[in-house]
C-alpha cells in the first residue's frame, strides 16, 4: 500500500488524501510528483503548543539563572527594548528552527506589543507553518508574584493590549489561507 498526499492548491483548504497501491495511484494520478522515500521515515507534522518567537535570539543568555531571576534580569531587560524589525527577525529564526526539526503548526501563546505583530505575521506568512498568534492581555505589570517586576518595556496597559489584539484579530484572523489565527494571551496573574 502507498499514501499519496497531494498539496491543496491556493483556492482549496484541504488535502486530499488516497490510499491504494502504487500501480493503482499512478493511473488514477499520472501527473502528480513521485518522491522515493526508501529508508526515510515519514511522520506527520509536529505541533509545538508553547512558543515564544522573541527568546529565539536570547538562546543562551544567562542560563545559569534560575526562571524568575533569568526573566527578570535577562530576558524582559532585552525583549523590553526590542523593536518590530527585531521580532520579526527573531520569529523567522524560530519558524526556521521550527520547520527544519518538522514542526508545522506553533502556538506563541505572549506575543508583546512592542515586538510588530505584522511583522511576525508576515513571516509566518512567508514561511508556510501553521500559527497561533497570542497577543498579550495585560493589566498589571508583575509575574508570579508582586515583587518579580516587569521590565517597563514588557508592560502594556490593558488598552493597548486588549485593543491591539483585537485590531490584530481584525487584520490576521484567517490569513495566509487560513493559517494564521488570533488569539488572546492572557498575562500571567500576580499574586
Amino acid at each position: 500500500m502507498t499514501l499519496l498526499l497531494m498539496v491543496p492548491s491556493p483556492s482549496s483548504k484541504t488535502a486530499l488524501f488516497d490510499i491504494d497501491k502504487t500501480s493503482v495511484l499512478e493511473v488514477r494520478y499520472p501527473d502528480e510528483e513521485q518522491l522515493n522515500a526508501a529508508g526515510k521515515l515519514i511522520i506527520p507534522g509536529l505541533i509545538d503548543t508553547h512558543v515564544h518567537l522573541a527568546q529565539a535570539m536570547l538562546r543562551g543568555c544567562a542560563d545559569d539563572m534560575e526562571l524568575l531571576q533569568w526573566l527578570c534580569e535577562r530576558v524582559w531587560v532585552l525583549q523590553g527594548n526590542y523593536s518590530a524589525e527585531d521580532g520579526y527577525a527573531s520569529a523567522r529564526l524560530c519558524i526556521a528552527e521550527m520547520l527544519k526539526s518538522g514542526t508545522t503548526t506553533f502556538l506563541e501563546s505572549m506575543l508583546a506589543h512592542r515586538y510588530g505583530f505584522d511583522g511576525i505575521a508576515q513571516a509566518v506568512q512567508e514561511s508556510g507553518i501553521r500559527a497561533c498568534l497570542a497577543g498579550i492581555v495585560m493589566d498589571i505589570g508583575t509575574y508570579a508574584t508582586q515583587e518579580n517586576s516587569m521590565h517597563p518595556g514588557m508592560i502594556e496597559s490593558r488598552e493597548t493590549s486588549l485593543l491591539g489584539v483585537l485590531d490584530m484579530h481584525r487584520r490576521w484572523q484567517g490569513a495566509a489561507n487560513d493559517r494564521i489565527h488570533v488569539w488572546f494571551g492572557p498575562r500571567t496573574p500576580g499574586v
